[in-house]
């Protein structure tokens, strides 16, 4: 299983709607078996996938050992992909009982995940870099960064890099890619922001782009995937294309680097090593 956190430094970067979106498309057009976590106490991805974000059986339980992450995991109205949801408990969840005493608290989802069959986990986190994307990271082999054709989400860029260089000291992980979302063609800066991403995470921007589009919001309303909701919307081709792009940057990795990336995840001495 392939895990993969989705993060930004700056909220409304379309995130969790790529999240959610393209594991839909991996599920409906590539049969490909897919688990999205709810790592973000805000549980937008619980209720965009329509589930209740005050669901109750929830990560918060997972983490706290109370319950199995196959005990919550629930099935979407997609075949192949489930959700496993969030609530508002995941906030600070690290500074209570019995995480606060736990020196390697932020490899409880790592834990968690093993022994789990999908082809791919997609980890939705929360707009900062703080436990939870830190844990996310622990738990993952790569991650995808959501960026917008703007400043603030540019200049964020630089930070989950050194972020990147923090976690990489204990636990390997790679960037797969970042993703422009919010995208249009007619920008006046658009070669800029290409660049300042290239200038941050060389040879490593999708080549897709995410349109605006009014059908993603409608689809959040109606608890539904844009794929089931607007098919043929521009968002839902763009969200079509970045899945056949993702699978084929993952076709087109080396065997070896990603065989030592899997490997590190399971059995490196490094995780768990705090220096």
């Amino acid at each position: 299983m392939q895990v993969i956190t989705f993060c930004s430094f700056k909220g409304g970067t379309a995130k969790t709607s790529t999240t959610l979106h393209l594991g839909a498309c991996l599920a409906k057009y590539h049969n490909k078996k897919v688990l999205l976590i709810d790592f973000d106490a805000q549980a937008n991805l619980t209720s965009g996938a329509g589930l209740g974000r005050d669901c109750l059986e929830a990560m918060p339980e997972v983490l706290t050992g109370k319950k199995k992450i196959n005990e919550i995991i629930q099935h979407s109205s997609i075949p192949n992909l489930d959700i496993a949801p969030g609530n508002a408990y995941l906030d600070g969840i690290e500074t209570r009982d019995p995480l606060v005493a736990d020196f390697y608290n932020q490899e409880r989802l790592r834990k968690c995940l093993r022994g789990l069959d999908y082809d791919f986990c997609f980890i939705d986190t929360p707009p900062s870099l703080g436990w939870l994307t830190t844990s996310a990271f622990y738990a993952s082999q790569f991650y995808i960064i959501c960026a917008t054709p703007e400043p603030y989400s540019l200049l964020g860029l630089q930070r989950l890099r050194e972020h990147h260089e923090v976690v990489q000291e204990n636990h390997d992980i790679s960037v797969l890619g970042v993703v422009l979302t919010f995208w249009s063609d007619k920008g006046a800066a658009n070669s800029a922001y290409t660049d300042a991403i290239e200038s941050s995470f060389p040879g490593k921007l999708f080549e897709t782009k995410v349109r605006r589009d009014a059908a993603v919001n409608h689809a959040i309303l109606k608890g539904k995937f844009v794929v089931e909701t607007a098919e043929s919307s521009r968002v839902s081709q763009d969200y079509q294309a970045l899945a056949e792009e993702f699978l084929k940057r993952f076709n087109t990795l080396k065997s070896p680097t990603l065989e030592k990336s899997i490997g590190s995840l399971i059995d490196s001495p490094k995780v768990g090593t705090r220096k």
